[in-house]
């Protein structure tokens, strides 16, 4: 049987076993290796600055037949590098033709913020097979143009700065990414990213989680089970409106220094805490500000766990078997 009568799953195969020299010395011998070898080598990519490989990049966009077999992409590129205007623009070339993607993880220098890069110059494009986007991208407008054309996106991670001055939120249509169910940035953003959509699990490291933003939390049409927020809101009724609106919240870190620093002289504050925490009737573990708070492994009356009234950080250590084992520390999905 002649070469190009074998079966392409064959040299498929061959080539997926071979190293990236042997897979480039596989393409100089005939012509019919070429697409093949692309596909293996370009496939997965992750390139950065300190790896000295961003030149791909630039081959990306003078290639669209190869990016299209793009299927993950990660490129950092740190501020000491200097990379100049045109790697982004570049970049911006690259990624109009990757209409295959299904993880882009984008890590550039924040001090220039190129989220134009997501903007294609002039055409149209979707990326229907995306499902995680990660970037160091603020949410902007370039951002939500992207998310815009990912109607598979499932997990979304953003700078978490907030949006500078008296700017509006950028829009985001109400049909723009329905499967999202995982989000990590700005509290600003969260206006926006969580009503009508089904999130589970919600970061945001940056503001100030007020009582009114946690309403908003509960415009998702999922449940969320996970959320890590900082707030300076009084902690005890701030945890009772959580308890009301995220009624199934299983996971919860807060950071809250201005509480933590009162170090209260009696147990009260302690036990209106631990009281408050019984009123969630999914919640398996809690953090607040590094401090976690164990519950007995046993239900009371009511089926709902019982919380010790101090955070374990503040228990004795022979006291420490008593209360829920912690040993795998605060089980975030990220």
């Amino acid at each position: 049987m002649s070469l190009p009568r074998l079966p392409i799953e064959l040299y498929d195969n061959i080539a997926s076993h071979l190293c990236p020299s042997d897979l480039a010395a596989l393409c100089r011998t005939h012509s019919l290796f070429c697409p093949i070898v692309q596909r293996i080598l370009y496939q997965h990519l992750v390139l950065s600055s300190a790896h000295h490989n961003l030149s791909v990049v630039v081959t990306l966009s003078n290639n669209p037949s190869i990016a299209r077999v793009v299927r993950t992409l990660s490129i950092t590129v740190h501020s000491s590098a200097h990379v100049l205007r045109p790697f982004y623009s570049a970049l911006r070339a690259a990624l109009s033709t990757m209409s295959e993607l299904t993880t882009l993880d984008l890590s550039l220098d924040t001090n220039v913020n190129p989220s134009w890069v997501l903007t294609p110059r002039t055409h149209h494009v979707t990326y229907p097979h995306l499902k995680t986007f990660t970037s160091s991208f603020p949410f902007d407008a370039h951002v939500t143009d992207f998310l815009e054309r990912t109607p598979a996106l499932e997990r979304l991670e953003l700078d978490t700065a907030p949006v500078s001055g008296a700017a509006p939120l950028p829009f985001l249509s109400h049909s723009a990414i329905p499967r999202l169910v995982h989000f990590m940035g700005s509290y600003q953003a969260i206006k926006v990213i969580v009503p009508g959509r089904p999130l589970e699990s919600i970061h945001i490291h940056d503001g100030d989680l007020s009582e009114d933003e946690v309403a908003c939390l509960a415009q998702s049409t999922g449940h969320i089970a996970v959320l890590g927020a900082i707030t300076s809101a009084l902690l005890v009724p701030f945890l009772k409106s959580l308890a009301r609106h995220l009624p199934y919240l299983a996971y919860l870190r807060l950071m809250a220094p201005f509480h933590v620093s009162l170090k209260p002289s009696d147990d009260t504050f302690y036990e209106q805490v631990a009281t408050t925490l019984t009123s969630m009737p999914q919640l398996l573990d809690f953090e607040l500000s590094g401090m976690h708070w164990g519950s007995s492994c046993q239900a009371n009356e009511a089926g709902r766990r019982i919380w010790q009234a101090a955070p374990i950080s503040s228990v004795p250590d022979h006291h420490l078997e008593d209360s829920l084992d912690l040993t795998s520390d605060f089980a975030f999905v990220y």
